[in-house]
């Protein structure tokens, strides 16, 4: 299947996370809990799809949303506050926390099988 970076800075979080994507038979890349780790993590492996926790600590999550639009790679945001995402990214998905395991895996299905429509090009 896919191979999905995980930015999560919570540890339970990002443990459910990764248990939900291999459980879904996903690859998981990371869980990063930084923009920085993120950016080197991307420099050197090869991703499909991001799932992106928008607040990170102190740091959001947007210069690797700018990153992952820039490399065509798409992703969800996930979120306690929806309203936490600026309007320049309203039209990517979102979901919000709590959410339920099917959810997200439905969502990043529908991400990938869009991709896979486009000739195999993966768009964001």
């Amino acid at each position: 299947m896919a191979r999905i970076l995980v930015v999560e800075d919570e540890n339970l979080l990002a443990m459910q996370i990764t248990w939900m994507l291999e459980d879904a038979g996903h690859s998981v890349i990371g869980p990063e809990k930084s923009v920085d780790a993120t950016i080197k993590v991307l420099a050197r492996q090869k991703v499909e799809l991001a799932l992106l926790d928008v607040k990170l600590g102190a740091e959001t999550v947007f210069p690797i949303s700018k990153l992952l639009d820039g490399l065509h790679i798409p992703y969800i945001f996930i979120t306690g506050e929806s309203g936490a995402i600026p309007d320049e990214y309203r039209h990517r998905p979102a979901i919000e926390k709590p959410y339920e395991a099917k959810t997200v895996v439905w969502q990043i299905k529908q991400l990938l099988a869009d991709a896979q429509s486009r000739g195999g090009q993966v768009r964001g």
